[in-house]
């Protein structure tokens, strides 16, 4: 673990892997609970920026704080439950199955069979970037990215799967579509999928 500072009000924690990032966001999210002057987390994939108010507390206590959250496990528990309805019918699913070495069927099991986690958030409003411990093969992105993905698209690359909130550009295999609103600026929180939230997918009927 390495801790930088990041101005007078800010740690970025740089861990070795996604496993110790997510292990370590749980903890600090856990621990600023019970005590004043954490005002806010953004976890990365392998970093956790901590922002605090020097006011409530010292940058020496933020630092005591990290370095004491420990990084081999993460409750899954943390997060809240968020259930996504697919219909899995992208355009990519079968380069996807392939990938995988699946059939549609065992492939779209496996996908709804254990609950994902959201790691992080980013790249557009409501995007998270969501794991499950058995998934550790990479999916490529496209070779030549889509000028145009659908509101609503599921996709996957690398290790994660995503849901995009808006139409954008994109280069992730698109494996199906769902109807959940991801993000809605008159909702409060707006996005629907915040980082530790847990995520099951279920396939539409």
């Amino acid at each position: 673990m390495r801790i930088l500072a990041a101005g007078s009000s800010a740690r970025l924690v740089e861990v070795g892997d996604l496993t110790e990032m997510l292990a370590l966001y749980r903890g600090l999210d856990s621990a600023r609970h019970g005590r004043s002057g954490i005002v806010d987390l953004v976890p990365g994939a392998r970093t956790v920026l901590v922002e605090f108010d020097p006011d409530e507390v010292t940058g020496h206590e933020v630092d005591d704080l990290i370095w004491t959250t420990p990084l081999d496990h993460a409750n899954r528990d943390s997060g809240g439950l968020v259930e996504v309805s697919v219909s899995y019918d992208g355009a990519d699913l079968g380069a996807v199955c392939d990938l995988v070495g699946r059939d549609r069927d065992s492939f779209v099991s496996w996908h709804t069979s254990l609950e994902w986690t959201v790691a992080f958030t980013g790249f557009a409003p409501g995007f998270g970037y969501l794991v499950r411990p058995d998934h550790q093969f990479s999916i490529p992105r496209l070779t030549s990215p889509r000028t145009r993905v659908p509101a609503g698209a599921v996709a996957m690359a690398d290790v994660f799967t995503g849901l995009y909130p808006g139409a954008s550009p994109g280069g992730w295999q698109i494996i199906g579509a769902t109807d959940h609103v991801l993000f809605d600026v008159d909702r409060e929180p707006a996005a629907a999928l915040l980082p530790g939230h847990r995520v099951r997918f279920v396939e539409a009927r």
